[in-house]
């Protein structure tokens, strides 16, 4: 009966170390991939209408 109670502590410790570990980890990971997204987006754009710039000058 000790083993029960000593496992699950252990397993509640290892899941609470997964969420304060884990979680904030996958939000990062999250909004680094979003903002990583929306800056390759931005530069395409940049880069179109720049082109179109130097077109409509010649």
């Amino acid at each position: 009966m000790a083993f029960t109670a000593l496992a699950s502590s252990w397993l509640s410790l290892v899941a609470i170390l997964v969420l304060l570990v884990g979680v904030p980890l996958f939000v990062v990971l999250v909004l680094a991939v979003v903002s990583g997204y929306i800056r390759h987006d931005a530069e395409r754009l940049l880069e179109a209408e720049a082109e179109d710039d130097v077109d409509d000058e010649r």
